[in-house]
């Protein structure tokens, strides 16, 4: 039988677990949005949490009674049994507005997955910080959470899912996280709502306009994933975390190995038939990928954003890879300045964590033009250059096609020392395009000659020829030429090489 304290006890957990009114949360599950209760449900593992801060409240005397557990829940439970350390604002609680005291279950947990080295994942729907306990000089005590990303950068996975309007420092939390997935409809991403830009600048706006979903995920690529409901985005963290140790301190989890497509005959007569050797002519990379990796199956980060270059995770016999490849189906796989940047996130990702970099190349060079100039492309590919030379990681280069100029160096050429540099018989290596090096160096020629077209096509026969794959290997600038129908053999072999050699490097990750 249970004592006064007893039963004491038993009421303020109660009630500190009933979040919102009843109304607020048929309001929320009326626009598509779990509770934060019902979110961690599908996050974890069943019976799993444990919570931590459960008793908290605002110590604002107006607030005291209508904040239970002071709008956040806090503490840790596991993902395929592997533990994990996780907040869930609670909208129901004050629309999910930040209070202190949450402040300080946050840290907490922060803290402990540091301390523990566990990821940390931060399932946000807060509207900023809780006005009534931030005003004044108050404000000067905020930001610990800035630098607590910065030291976890590296060393833990950091996932900072936005679910709702999560303007001002819950999107820096996200801008500080390596997987940010974003609900489409209902998540924000920005510095500041609606109302605050109103009295700031006197514009009036709405949130979809300042950072939306779809902006966030497709435009500006602050979202790594755009999900369809939030079921879809507690999928999507748990895929993600499979791939990924559970600090920089261990090897990346391997799975039960799977057969690919590429491991049948019919596989690899299809590897064979899809790249065209005509350059000029586009096919679907992520055709290729699927015939490569085990199962077939992928996850893709930034999909969306910046199409003409393709960042995947995926696994071969069993172990997690990092995939980049050209999108010959978008600016036939040109990189623009947003390509560059999601290049040097995805490589800097798979370093910190020690996931092998397979570079599928068929790339024309960067884009070139005053537009792309005014977005600082010559910083942003420096940026690329440092993160592919600096990577500790595996490196596996297969050329299909096009490796051309700069692009070549900075997606895993022979200036970058990959383990395995290898090109197909339609690869050509040049320092500019066919057309633009014909121009440039014989146009005067070509000009001047009874037959112009006759002229020039000669010309790009001996340019050909010079800058093929067979040449290429003849003056040992690669390891070898291999059949299409080899490819994943060659990858599995360098990989199996790899892990036999390597000794991981285990370092921090300072993510400029």
């Amino acid at each position: 039988m249970e004592d006064d304290t007893e039963q004491d006890l038993r009421r303020r957990r109660a009630a500190a677990a009933e979040m919102g009114s009843a109304a607020r949360i048929e309001k929320a599950h009326a626009a598509g949005k779990l509770t934060a209760r019902e979110r961690l449900d599908l996050l974890l593992d069943p019976d799993s949490f444990v919570e931590i801060g459960q008793l908290a409240h605002s110590q604002h005397d107006n607030l005291r009674d209508r904040t239970p557990a002071d709008g956040m829940l806090a503490g840790s439970g596991t993902i395929d049994g592997r533990t994990v350390y996780v907040t869930a604002d609670d909208g129901t609680v004050l629309a999910g507005t930040r209070g202190r005291v949450a402040e300080v279950k946050n840290k907490r947990v922060r803290d402990l997955a540091l301390r523990h080295e566990k990821p940390f994942i931060a399932l946000m729907e807060a509207g900023a910080a809780r006005v009534q306990e931030t005003y004044g000089a108050t404000a000067a005590g905020l930001g610990y959470r800035f630098a607590d990303h910065f030291r976890m950068s590296g060393r833990v996975p950091q996932v900072g899912a936005a679910l709702g309007p999560c303007f001002g420092g819950p999107s820096f939390t996200a801008a500080q996280s390596d997987f940010v997935p974003i609900v489409q409809g209902t998540g924000f991403i920005g510095m500041s709502g609606a109302p605050v830009v109103k009295v700031g600048i006197g514009l009036d706006v709405d949130n979809e306009e300042i950072g939306g979903s779809k902006m966030a995920a497709v435009e500006t690529g602050q979202a790594g994933y755009l999900a369809e409901t939030e079921s879809d985005c507690m999928a999507a963290i748990r895929t993600f975390l499979s791939y990924l140790p559970s600090n920089c301190n261990e090897a990346p989890p391997r799975a039960t190995p799977q057969p690919a497509p590429a491991d049948s005959a019919e596989g690899r007569e299809a590897i064979t038939r899809l790249v065209p050797e005509n350059h000029r002519r586009a096919y679907d990379m992520r055709k290729l990928i699927a015939l490569l990796v085990d199962g077939g199956e992928t996850f893709e980060l930034k999909h969306d954003h910046a199409r003409s270059l393709i960042t995947t995770f995926a696994r071969m016999d069993g172990h997690p890879v990092g995939i980049l490849a050209n999108q010959p189906l978008r600016q036939a796989g040109t990189i623009d300045e947003k390509g560059a940047a999601k290049a040097r996130q995805f490589i800097d990702l798979c370093d910190a964590f020690h996931i092998p970099i397979i570079s599928l190349m068929d790339c024309p060079g960067f884009l070139v033009g005053p537009e792309i100039e005014k977005q600082r492309m010559v910083s942003l590919t420096g940026r690329l250059l440092n993160s592919i030379i600096g990577a500790s990681v595996p490196l596996v280069t297969v050329v299909l096609r096009k490796a051309i100029g700069l692009a070549y160096i900075a997606l895993g050429g022979r200036a970058v020392e990959p383990d395995l540099l290898v090109a197909w018989p339609t690869a050509r290596f040049d320092v500019m395009g066919p057309e633009a090096g014909i121009e440039l160096v014989h146009g005067r020629d070509i000009a001047a000659s009874d037959d112009p077209d006759a002229a020039r096509d000669e010309i790009r026969k001996r340019i050909e020829a010079e800058s093929s794959a067979y040449a290429t290997a003849g003056m040992g600038l690669i390891d070898d030429v291999i059949a299409p129908a080899e490819t994943r053999a060659r990858i599995l072999e360098a990989l199996e090489r790899c892990r036999a050699s390597q000794h991981f490097a285990f370092k921090h990750r300072i993510d400029p």
